[in-house]
């Protein structure tokens, strides 16, 4: 006689896995070397015990105990996916139900279905590898741009200072023509650098919002407002409808001004000169929503799917305004995110605009 016992693990700490665990007691004679079954080594009559070796490489833990009253106790883990959604109670009651009311399978059913299951791994598994592909294309143009977008202030400021070594006495206007130039290339640099920085801490989880009431009228304006020199040099037009009434939301108001000027930086980079930018807030259901739509070189259908992703930049990006490395939407998609919000990007295709849309949740009075 015996028993098996399953159970699941979810820690709240969202670093560690989540995990199935089994433990299967028997009431036999027990194990009397526990640690030469665990190493596989021969018994006393020749035969070396395979299933636990291969039981080994099969699961993420394993542990054996027999205790000297005897029986043994087997207890093996094996971890969910780190991509796979966290479950919850509901989640894991509403699961155990469905498995108790299937219905037994025939062998010939069973064998069906784990060979539908095979197939479908290995669809996965030749999608995973497309995907992998293609982020490391994404990766080394990654690589190009970057060295592209350092070289080119870089080269600026080294032709300044090399400016005002050979003409010491130059006069002050010119003096600070070179000044200024060096300092927007500065600026520029540090802010590619601050935005790589932001990312990799995001993707580690090593972010921490400081949330506080935040009034999204105002924090909308001020965002625009952060806009202003990259709206100004290219003759942008912009209309900012503001809600009849004050919106409050519970939210970091830094890295929130962060989202909103990301996706009006972007909607003035794939604009053409004069052109015009909506940003409508409204109030639907219990959240509120940011839209921001501008009459630029759109995006086609193929991009939208991965808009979001990391290092992906519009076709057109250099030829339109220069700068940037395609990792601003994903920052913005990820500190939404962290505001258990929602962004979504649409277009009607190339040359025909695109609109960008965060929500929100609204704060509980």
């Amino acid at each position: 006689g015996g028993t098996a016992a399953f159970s699941f693990k979810g820690p709240r700490d969202h670093s560690l896995p989540q995990s199935v665990v089994a433990v299967i007691t028997d009431m036999g004679p027990g194990i009397a070397d526990v640690a030469a079954v665990w190493e596989g080594h021969a018994h006393d009559n020749g035969r070396i015990p395979l299933g636990i070796t291969g039981a080994k490489r099969m699961v993420d833990v394993l542990t054996i105990h027999s205790p000297a009253t005897g029986g043994t106790v087997v207890t093996l883990e094996m971890y969910l996916p780190r991509t796979a959604p966290r479950l919850t109670p509901a989640d894991l009651n509403l699961r155990t139900q469905e498995l108790i009311g299937r219905k037994p399978k025939t062998p010939l059913q069973e064998l069906e279905k784990q060979n539908s299951e095979m197939l479908a791994t290995l669809q996965e598994l030749r999608d995973n590898q497309i995907e992998l592909k293609h982020a490391d294309e994404r990766k080394n143009q990654f690589l190009a741009m970057l060295a592209h977008e350092l070289r080119n202030p870089l080269g600026t400021m080294s032709m300044n200072l090399e400016i005002l070594r050979l003409y010491p006495a130059l006069s002050p206007e010119k003096s600070a023509r070179c000044h200024d130039s060096m300092t927007r290339q500065a600026q520029q640099m540090s802010k590619l650098i601050e935005d790589m920085i932001d990312v990799s801490r995001i993707s580690q989880g090593k972010v921490e919002l400081r949330r506080s009431p935040v009034e999204m009228n105002a924090l909308v304006t001020a965002a625009v407002e952060m806009c202003s020199a990259a709206l100004k040099e290219r003759n942008h037009t912009v209309l900012l409808h503001r809600h009849d009434s004050d919106i409050w939301i519970t939210a970091d108001e830094t890295r929130l001004k962060q989202v909103i000027s990301n996706i009006v930086h972007n909607a003035a980079r794939y604009s053409s000169k004069d052109g015009h930018i909506n940003i409508h807030i409204t109030t639907p259901g219990s959240a509120v929503e940011i839209a921001v739509a501008d009459d630029g070189i759109g995006i086609s259908h193929d991009m939208l799917r991965q808009i979001f992703e990391m290092f992906v930049q519009g076709e057109s990006a250099s030829v339109h305004s220069p700068g940037g490395l395609g990792i601003g939407l994903t920052l913005v998609k990820r500190i939404v995110e962290m505001h258990r919000g929602t962004v979504t990007a649409s277009s009607d295709g190339i040359g025909k605009g695109s609109q960008f849309v965060v929500s929100l949740p609204l704060a509980v009075v």
